[in-house]
């Protein structure tokens, strides 16, 4: 069995395009391994609340956690990024958790998206070396480079963790269908439906767009003499039906009627805003992918029109399918609301997949010489990519040891309010301090007021409905923290911590009226109960 595995990994490691994808993939592991935090904003969150999962039942360590939170057991969504960090947390430090977490998404995204592309381009994964000349292994190996620049997209910087690996899982899905439909028996109808189980519990956009896919590259391979093979295939795949089938019913699919106009949905796509998550240098560099996007389509395209010609009939290649499922993706970008069955961000997610599925379909052209540039113009865009990475994160790093500076103030089993007066510091887009507040009290075990993940049923945790009517109004708390009430929830507040407090501004001054100050650094200001009785609002 080992030298079986052993010799698989030498004729992998003997190719020079896998040696360069796997040295790629060590890269754009070293920004999350190259600073303490993480730059996101729901990530502190769901490590906050994956840290509840874990010692929910500890509660003579923590005896806050059962008594304000309660446990969602429904198969929501969700589910699968929580368990991962929770069950890490049993071995290591919960920021060591949460960043092998990001590194398992990293390579399940881009191996998973490698799977496909050289699955529909070649059909073989693991290659001996004798079987391709260097230039040819280069050539074949060079549209995967494309997955690179969507690794740090600016869905994982809002901390969705789950949904990015849904997206990971969904590739993987397709390329295994894609590898397997043609035997599929027992063994692999089995695998498949695990991946979809991993894909569901990530999230269920991404579960939904899969069965789209798999059903078209079904649709599509349905042959009269294949027919009871063809068939068999259903009942062994409706199993993967299940889960969202259950959560439509239960769920139902509400829209919050909210469409992007069409102006803004355009400029989202064109300028692959999808990257953009800090600066508006990921708008350049978006723009720069975009072109090769655009480049890489027209070339395919030129190549099927000289194959016409010379043939003079149209010849369908299965692999000709993705083009079909791209244009589906931005049909259903285009006409599929913003916020679905209590989620959001739908428009942002779907922008994401007419790439991805887009990639399968490109071919490159004869010519050496273009396929050299093509493929040097890859490497650089995913290098730059990853040199304005290893930059950016140790300044935001700096900002966010800065907020969680204060930690050693803040008592174990503590109920903290934090009021954020700059979410977002150096961030143009994201809010990086809005849930930051997580790294507090994952530390400290308490009870976190502005846990937005409680406040809904999607996620693993839950608020006691007990406090659904007493509780501090999170709205107000992430939106308007200057009208933010005190002394209704003195009672429920153990300390105040605020970021970038107004000072001499009233909120200052109604704070200060039943707290009292304990610490000060910079930004951060964290404030303590003090013994008065008199609560003044």
């Amino acid at each position: 069995m080992l030298h079986h595995v052993g010799q698989r990994l030498y004729n992998y490691f003997s190719v020079p395009s896998n040696i360069l994808f796997f040295v790629l993939t060590l890269l754009y592991l070293l920004p999350i391994w190259s600073i303490q935090f993480f730059p996101t904003q729901d990530g502190p969150s769901h490590v906050y609340n994956s840290f509840i999962l874990k010692e929910y039942f500890n509660t003579t360590q923590y005896p806050l956690l059962q008594q304000y939170y309660d446990l969602n057991l429904q198969p929501m969504p969700n589910w699968f990024g929580h368990l991962v960090i929770a069950s890490l947390m049993f071995i290591v430090d919960p920021l060591i958790a949460e960043k092998i977490m990001l590194s398992g998404y990293v390579i399940l995204f881009l191996y998973a998206g490698r799977f496909l592309i050289i699955g529909v381009g070649r059909g073989s994964f693991l290659l001996d070396k004798s079987q391709y000349s260097f230039f040819s292994e280069i050539s074949t190996n060079t549209l995967p480079l494309l997955l690179f620049p969507f690794v740090y997209n600016y869905l994982l910087h809002m901390g969705f963790y789950n949904f990015s690996y849904s997206v990971g899982f969904c590739l993987l899905a397709v390329g295994y269908w894609w590898d397997n439909h043609q035997k599929l028996g027992y063994k692999q109808a089995i695998a498949f439906n695990l991946i979809m189980v991993c894909c569901y519990f990530s999230h269920m956009v991404s579960t939904v767009i899969t069965l789209i896919v798999v059903s078209i590259l079904w649709l599509l391979t349905f042959r009269l003499s294949n027919l009871k093979k063809h068939l068999w295939q259903i009942p062994m795949l409706l199993p993967s039906c299940a889960l969202p089938i259950w959560f439509i019913l239960s769920h139902g699919t509400k829209s919050n009627h909210v469409h992007w106009p069409i102006r803004r949905l355009y400029e989202y796509v064109s300028n692959l805003e999808i990257l953009f998550s800090f600066t508006t240098f990921q708008l350049k560099l978006g723009k720069i992918l975009l072109a090769c996007f655009l480049l890489l389509l027209i070339l395919t395209l030129l190549n099927l029109a000289s194959s016409f010609w010379k043939k003079r009939h149209l010849s369908f290649q299965y692999k000709d399918s993705f083009f079909l499922i791209s244009l589906v993706c931005i049909v259903l970008y285009v006409l599929v609301p913003d916020g679905m069955s209590g989620g959001g961000f739908i428009s942002h997610r779907l922008s994401l997949y007419p790439f991805l599925f887009l990639i399968p379909f490109f071919q490159l052209p004869k010519y050496k010489l273009t396929r050299w540039v093509v493929f040097s113009v890859l490497i650089l865009i995913a290098l730059i990519n990853f040199g304005y990475m290893i930059n950016l994160y140790p300044k935001l790093d700096k900002d966010m040891k800065e907020f969680r500076s204060g930690l050693h103030k803040i008592s174990p089993n503590s109920r903290v309010l934090p009021l954020i007066f700059d979410s977002r510091g150096q961030c143009q887009r994201i809010g990086m301090f809005l849930h930051a507040i997580g790294y507090y009290c994952t530390y400290t075990g308490g009870v976190e007021w502005d846990n937005y993940e409680a406040n809904t049923d999607y996620f693993p945790i839950l608020f006691n409905p007990a406090f659904k009517d007493v509780r501090p109004n999170l709205s107000i708390i992430e939106t308007k923290p200057r009208e933010m009430k005190i002394a209704p929830y003195v009672d429920l507040v153990d300390f105040i911590y605020t970021w970038s407090l107004p000072i001499d501004s009233t909120i200052q001054k109604r704070i200060e009226a039943n707290y009292q100050l304990v610490f000060e650094k910079q930004r951060t200001r964290i404030y303590k109960r003090s013994l008065k009785t008199d609560h003044i609002n």
